[in-house]
């Protein structure tokens, strides 16, 4: 399975450049991030890890695999979306469906209720309606962080580069369901984002 900490560092690093590209100060740090970033993928690729290289996860479509399992969750939730187009197999639809969609063991389980990816299971859940309404949500989120870290406040640049890792993570993750996690990314933007609320 592409490991999450892997894709941690990935979103940690487009966090950052996020930084880099809005704030000029942050600009001397972005090359020797981008080494430290670029040597850690070196690392994991080729230094011995049980086979779970980048090329390995990567490589190709193998649903049986453990090392490649969110490839065959990936598939599953796209034909989902494929039989239900427009309101998806609604809330909870993916694990209830998923042993249609995928018979065998997957990493010693039959069922899965996430298709570790929020886009693709947003899809196979609630259709392109529910698409629409994640991606207006998502740009709105975007769009006021953006504005907040352009006026160079350090808590405007925390909730753009929070909302970029977050956008990079949900490649490979559904935390936006986690309303543990739904609450601290959603605040730390609300805090991020107050001034542009603030009555001139």
């Amino acid at each position: 399975m592409f490991g999450q900490t892997r894709m941690a560092l990935f979103a940690m690093t487009a966090g950052f450049v996020v930084i880099c590209v809005l704030e000029p100060r942050a600009r001397r740090w972005a090359i020797l991030v981008a080494l430290v970033a670029l040597a850690a993928a070196a690392a994991w690729e080729f230094l011995p890890t049980g086979g779970r290289t980048l090329s390995a996860a990567l490589g190709g479509f193998h649903p049986n695999s453990p090392h490649q399992a969110r490839w065959a969750l990936w598939d599953a939730a796209w034909r989902m979306f494929r039989d239900h187009p427009w309101t998806g197999a609604g809330p909870g639809g993916y694990k209830l469906l998923f042993p249609s969609y995928h018979s065998i063991p997957l990493d010693g389980e039959t069922n899965w209720g996430s298709a570790h990816n929020l886009y693709l299971h947003q899809l196979a859940e609630r259709g392109l309606l529910g698409a629409a309404a994640l991606a207006t949500l998502l740009a709105v989120l975007v769009r006021d962080a953006r504005r907040a870290a352009r006026r160079g406040t350090a808590r405007g640049l925390w909730a753009a580069a929070g909302m970029t890792a977050f956008l990079v993570m949900s490649v490979t993750e559904t935390s936006f369901q986690n309303e543990q996690f739904a609450t601290l990314l959603l605040l730390s933007w609300a805090w991020g984002t107050a001034e542009l609320r603030k009555r001139t």
